[in-house]
């Protein structure tokens, strides 16, 4: 029978890397469901009071959680038996509600983007914002003047470690997931991420309570999250190279390189494979309906290794 647990974020959970080597905070089963509760990105505990205040941030780490260079609070990892290479990682996203603040930030640092816009030798502006989870609004503090966005919020980084030793950067999206960046990935989608390590050894964090396509200024709308419910179910039915997602509209299928040229062509392959399986068709007919009916989008530039995911609409064959 399928149990729920909870993960919080604490010195035992909390980590700054990806490796297959960090213990597992919980061993689940297929077919089990974690609550995680998380910090904001930069490990935040606090909003700010005022313009140009510090916020209060985590600092309890344990030596073997913490990252050699600056990463992502994630908490985690979660171990699923039965979880093997070869195999794939079904993440039913159940639930996930953000806290009452946030916060983003333009230009500022000497980044590549900014350096594109011109933008890193400017003073970089830092956005706070208050988060009405009721009205699912988030309105701007401390700006020179105060504007309200809606809020979609959805978890930056889900994933698991490569085969490779040592740490991996939170930053760099991969093929068994992590920074990925995908607005998409609301409530009710389900993504499938290939595993590469015996138990999965499954992480998330850096959650968005908005974000664009392209996540273009390099942080998002970034807040902890109050309750992000996910379902693990481990498939041998389903072979993916990367990850691929069932939304509340459509499939995606999501590719990840240096450049986005070629992170374009491979998300398109996975697609073309990926109708072959749903209509029975070859690759080459599905390329044909693919010019219809497909759309390409920049799931973010800013992670190293760009986004790109292709959308396909649950009603674009009929």
């Amino acid at each position: 029978m399928s149990k729920i647990y909870e993960l919080d974020p604490t010195s035992d959970t909390l980590h700054g890397f990806f490796s297959k080597d960090i213990e597992p905070a919980l061993h689940i089963h297929s077919g089990d469901t974690v609550i995680f509760q998380t910090l904001d990105s930069a490990w935040g505990l606090e909003k700010r009071l005022s313009l140009g205040a510090q916020r209060k941030r985590f600092t309890e780490i344990k030596a073997e959680r913490q990252a050699e260079q600056f990463g992502h609070a994630l908490v985690g990892p979660v171990y699923i038996h039965g979880a093997k290479p070869g195999l794939t990682l079904e993440v039913k996203i159940n639930e996930i509600i953000p806290g009452s603040w946030g916060w983003t930030s333009g230009g500022g640092f000497p980044s590549y983007w900014n350096k594109k816009l011109g933008l890193d030798q400017e003073k970089e502006v830092l956005l706070d914002f208050e988060l009405d989870i009721e009205k699912m609004v988030g309105t701007s503090q401390f700006g020179d003047f105060d504007y309200t966005v809606g809020l979609h919020p959805f978890m930056g980084i889900m994933g698991m470690p490569p085969e490779e030793e040592g740490q991996h950067s939170t930053f760099v999206p991969r093929e068994t997931g992590g920074n990925i960046d995908c607005k998409e990935l609301q409530a009710g989608s389900t993504l499938f991420l290939p595993i590469s390590i015996p138990g999965g050894l499954f992480s998330t964090g850096d959650g968005h309570a908005a974000q664009g396509d392209g996540e273009v200024a390099g942080p998002a709308l970034e807040c902890p999250m109050e309750r992000v419910s996910l379902t693990f179910c481990v498939r041998d039915d389903i072979k993916i190279e990367r990850p691929r997602a069932k939304t509340n509209s459509g499939w995606i299928t999501m590719a990840f390189h240096e450049d986005l040229d070629e992170a374009m062509w491979l998300a398109l392959s996975d697609m073309l494979d990926l109708m072959s399986e749903l209509y029975k068709i070859s690759r080459t007919e599905a390329y044909a309906y693919a010019t219809l009916v497909v759309d390409l989008r920049v799931t973010q530039i800013v992670n190293f290794s760009k986004g790109v995911h292709a959308f396909l609409p649950f009603d674009a064959l009929r």
